[in-house]
């Protein structure tokens, strides 16, 4: 039985005081299951988010019902017995109710002690996508998440705001992060212009983005919050009967309207070349606009758009990782074109 409805539904927080089990885990989540025995096989699934210890695929049958049951165990380890970022979005229950154009596996739970958050999941089936196909499905799941979300945040009471300011983009723990600063890559390619004419001087027009990622970064903050998953990469969606499924909340905040399709774009851009890149950006763009709820501004949202997607392309081309890929491949002159792209935006 593979669980489909909105996200939240159903979740609670248990706070325990010390390691358990998982069978004693899952009969705290499901007590009508009393004694009765349980046959429970697992797999480690993939995952390199910050602080997972892991992630686990849990197949069983539900000693009640008779049916199979799949479902996923996340356990993402706590610094200074602060809770992460992820298990506080799923103690929002009803944040996303409604949506029709996104899917998401259901949260059965989620158990805190204090050294660990554990969240479980339905398990999400499905092919794939590729990430340039789906780009009009995605802006109509991202406008949706975006007014669904807006609406419950500007909805909560006083003493809700410092869980959703902990979590919110500006601040200082994900500022700082490597991702948002790519300014840090910028000696790596002074070295490549020195090996590599073709490249020559190019390190000293990228500078020229710090002062327009400042100014568009202010303008940002004052613009409607809402949440951001941040994370649209093609292990985190799957197409099940013409469904749309998005999984895994480890880089959820409360961004910015905008915010998501920046992400989306960015990491598209990182990954295909530029004709792929342009035909879904242009697709991606004329849907937004359209599935846009009336309540927002459209520029605003463009405007953020924009500066979300320079900070994950500016660092995901300028980084050494990427340049010693295209290397290895024989592909600078595609690098350089990918440069040549993001200095027209200047």
């Amino acid at each position: 039985m593979n669980l489909d409805l909105h996200p939240l539904q159903g979740c609670r927080t248990l706070y325990r005081w010390q390691h358990g089990h998982l069978e004693h885990h899952l009969r705290t989540l499901h007590p009508q299951w009393g004694e009765r025995p349980l046959t429970i096989t697992s797999q480690d699934l993939a995952s390199n988010a910050s602080f997972v210890n892991y992630v686990r695929h849990h197949r069983l049958v539900d000693p009640c019902t008779g049916q199979d049951l799949e479902l996923v165990e996340k356990s993402i380890r706590k610094v200074a017995f602060i809770g992460s970022q992820e298990a506080r979005f799923y103690r929002a229950r009803d944040m996303l109710r409604g949506s029709k154009h996104f899917h998401y596996p259901a949260c059965l739970g989620v158990i805190e002690t204090p050294w660990e958050s554990l969240i479980f999941t339905g398990f999400a089936r499905g092919k794939p996508p590729r990430m340039q196909a789906i780009a009009k499905q995605l802006a109509l799941g991202i406008a949706e998440l975006e007014s669904l979300s807006h609406r419950y945040l500007s909805q909560q009471p006083w003493h809700k705001a410092p869980l959703f300011w902990s979590m919110d983009f500006f601040r200082p723990w994900f500022l700082l992060r490597p991702r948002f600063n790519f300014a840090r890559c910028l000696p790596e390619l002074e070295r490549l212009a020195q090996s590599d004419e073709r490249f020559n001087g190019l390190a000293d027009s990228f500078k020229a983005f710090e002062p327009l990622l400042a100014r568009l970064g202010r303008a940002a903050r004052r613009s409607p919050r809402c949440i951001s998953h941040m994370d649209y990469l093609r292990k985190n969606l799957f197409i099940d009967n013409g469904q749309l499924q998005l999984i895994d909340w480890s880089e959820v905040k409360v961004g910015r309207v905008g915010f998501d399709g920046g992400a989306y774009l960015g990491a598209l851009f990182r990954r295909k070349d530029m004709p792929v890149f342009l035909t879904a950006r242009q697709q991606f763009l004329d849907a937004y606009r359209e599935a846009l709820p009336a309540g927002f501004d459209t520029g605003e949202a463009l405007r953020n758009l924009h500066y979300m997607f320079l900070l994950n392309a500016l660092f995901h081309c300028l980084r050494p990782e990427t340049i010693a890929e295209y290397q290895e491949k024989q592909r600078m002159p595609v690098l350089r074109q990918k440069y040549d792209y993001l200095l027209s935006l200047l």
